[in-house]
């Protein structure tokens, strides 16, 4: 039986077969911009089971109407060729069975296992990251990761995999190490980027982050539109906390906004980024209308919470009332629908945080701070990153503190600051907040710790 690059057996698989598997494995983990190649050799393929089936796999992560129906007809294909398929081949199948009938618990369950069995399967441990952040189960990222490291400790690709699990589980010096290790084996991998952002961010390492990712940014021409633009998404949240906005708003105009913009990750990558920079009173001008022209096709789509959420956002900030509403309702069904496994994410956080995000959009900051903190303790659930969440923690924060909900908001700060006490704006809310609540000492201490801050970065000092 033939084998391809990683030592893996393949059924009914010639040379062009395992060719062009392979170069998938290469051009998935690097994030390229040549993985429809894949998808119209996978339609060409008469007998290799394995290539309609991650062709259908590929398609799913698109998160659009059209692609679902697209991997559908690959994944019958697959099935139609499977008479002979392989163990590995058989779990593939299933966990992808699994996917189509939203049973996405149970899909991350078998690549979980896959992992264990042939941790040389790659793109099956991919797949079942995927699943994890998407479900948002952190420690089942790190369980992946830590399952393939061992037998494939010189792919730079694995290492930045296993860094990303312990990123988003906390343990961020770890982390970054093994994501700076997997940089040292290969600089041109843009998730190992990806993950030494998330922890440099997370520790407030403003300039650090800025000079780091732009030190890398060469290597990103040959990304797909997600890894692009989200690695420059990355950047902009660096450039916002150092008070370069106007840089941020360039660069959402040149580098996040624009490559693919029918497809859902570019969609939230700007939804995300223009909200983040009027939090900090950026007038983004028209750009809002822009992005919810292609969110109106999606009201009823329902791929993922945590994509439906920004959806809305971007449609609420644009003033399209009726898509809201209709939305809003569209979400709601869903929510009734929901498995067992499914209810925190869509009944207990993305109903009511829509419609926090949705009275937001109309001033309504008391209903707002209100909705939102009912959907904050379920805010995992959705899915995403600790990072691209926080948006949603930064609106609530910001209705409380216009609703005047000053002990909630100065105990979020407060919190906040301990995390990351190099943030400029941090230091002037809290100085806000200590006058508010009669507390003159401290709000003159933090609003001198914002200046010193402030003309730290000016002078390009860490």
């Amino acid at each position: 039986m033939a084998k391809d690059g990683q030592g893996l057996e393949v059924s009914n698989a010639d040379g062009g077969a395992i060719a062009a598997l392979d170069f998938l494995t290469a051009e998935w983990l690097a994030f390229g911009d040549r993985l429809p190649e894949f998808i119209a050799a996978a339609e060409k393929e008469e007998r290799c089971a394995l290539l309609p089936l991650l062709s259908a796999n590929l398609l799913l992560t698109v998160n659009s109407t059209a692609a679902f129906a697209m991997a559908q007809c690959h994944f019958a294909r697959a099935k139609a060729m499977a008479h002979e398929a392989t163990a590995r081949e058989r779990a593939w199948l299933a966990a992808t069975e699994a996917w189509f009938a939203g049973a996405r618990d149970r899909a991350q369950k078998i690549h979980e296992d896959m992992a264990s069995e042939w941790p040389h399967d790659l793109l099956a441990a991919k797949v079942g990251q995927l699943h994890a952040i998407d479900r948002g189960d952190a420690e089942g990222i790190l369980r992946i990761g830590e399952r393939i490291l061992p037998a494939n400790r010189d792919n730079h690709y694995v290492w930045a995999m296993a860094a990303f699990g312990l990123e988003e589980c906390n343990r961020l010096d770890e982390a970054e190490a093994q994501a700076r290790h997997a940089i040292e084996m290969e600089r041109h991998d843009p998730w190992a980027h990806h993950v030494v952002a998330h922890c440099l961010e997370a520790r407030g390492r403003l300039l650090e982050g800025v000079t780091f990712l732009q030190s890398m940014a060469d290597t990103w021409e040959r990304c797909n539109s997600f890894m692009y633009t989200h690695n420059w998404w990355h950047l902009a949240l660096f450039l916002i906390d150092l008070d370069r906005r106007d840089e941020a708003l360039a660069l959402f105009d040149k580098r996040v906004w624009g490559m693919q913009k029918d497809f859902s990750e570019d969609q939230i990558n700007a939804v995300s980024l223009l909200a983040r920079l009027e939090l900090r009173c950026v007038d983004v001008g028209e750009r809002w209308s822009d992005v919810a022209i292609r969110l109106e096709p999606r009201l009823h789509e329902h791929f993922s919470p945590f994509l439906d959420l920004q959806y809305l956002l971007g449609l609420a900030r644009a003033g399209r009332q009726s898509a809201v509403t209709e939305m809003l309702a569209s979400l709601e069904d869903r929510a009734e629908r929901a498995t067992a496994g499914e209810r925190e994410a869509w009944a207990d956080c993305a109903v009511p945080a829509a419609h926090g995000l949705a009275a937001y959009a109309k001033g309504d900051f008391g209903e707002a701070a209100g909705l939102l903190g009912r959907a904050m303790p379920h805010l995992r659930a959705i899915g995403g990153s600790i990072a691209q969440r926080g948006l949603f923690g930064a609106i609530h924060l910001d209705a409380l503190m216009k609703s005047g909900w000053n002990d909630a908001a100065l105990a979020i700060l407060q919190a906040d600051d301990r995390e990351r006490p190099t943030v400029p704006w941090t230091k002037r809310a809290l100085s806000d907040l200590y006058r508010r609540v009669g507390r003159s000492e401290q709000a003159l201490l933090a609003e001198y710790q914002a200046e010193q801050l402030a003309r730290r970065y000016a002078q390009g000092q860490a």
